[in-house]
């Protein structure tokens, strides 16, 4: 963080708000694919702000469905070889859209519900903002909100920090 940043100033001579928290901006992504808008919306926050980017990469650990069955570690050590290289892959991804040239980002990988993880990683590292992709209208998205709940909502209704929902 600069000088400017730290005195209530943005880079750009903008007067910060006195309650912005001097974390990170928070960006929520899963693909490279579909992380366009939000992705270039945070990356100008944080540019006018003078701060980095914290990309979170939320998963589900696949596990096999069946009772009584526990995992050898064969089994894990494939599956953790697996998620690093897909972290890899999407990390060159997100390098290649050209998005995240000339501002610092980091790539934090994990498991669990989306929002949950998002707003939890957001408020340990003391986001100034979070910034989310609402998903497009269609049957796919209706599928997708009956299993799990809209991401955007619940990282809205966490009020801990500012959200902005990018369409």
């Amino acid at each position: 963080m600069d000088e400017k940043s730290r005195t209530g100033v943005s880079p750009g001579g903008i007067p910060l708000p006195p309650d912005l928290r001097p974390g990170p901006v928070v960006v929520g992504v899963d693909a490279a694919a579909t992380s366009g808008r939000h992705l270039r919306a945070a990356v100008f926050l944080a540019r006018s702000l003078g701060r980095p980017v914290l990309l979170i990469h939320v998963r589900r650990r696949i596990m096999p469905l069946v009772e009584g069955f526990v995992p050898l570690q064969e089994d894990m050590d494939v599956t953790d070889a697996a998620e690093k290289e897909m972290e890899a892959a999407l990390s060159a991804d997100l390098v290649a859209g050209g998005d995240l040239a000339g501002v610092e980002w980091e790539l934090l990988s994990t498991f669990g519900e989306a929002a949950t993880e998002i707003i939890r990683i957001a408020d340990e590292r003391d986001a100034a903002c979070v910034v989310v992709g609402k998903r497009h209208a269609g049957f796919a998205e209706l599928l997708h909100r009956i299993a799990s709940g809209s991401v955007s909502r619940a990282v809205v209704a966490s009020q801990k920090f500012p959200v902005m929902v990018v369409p």
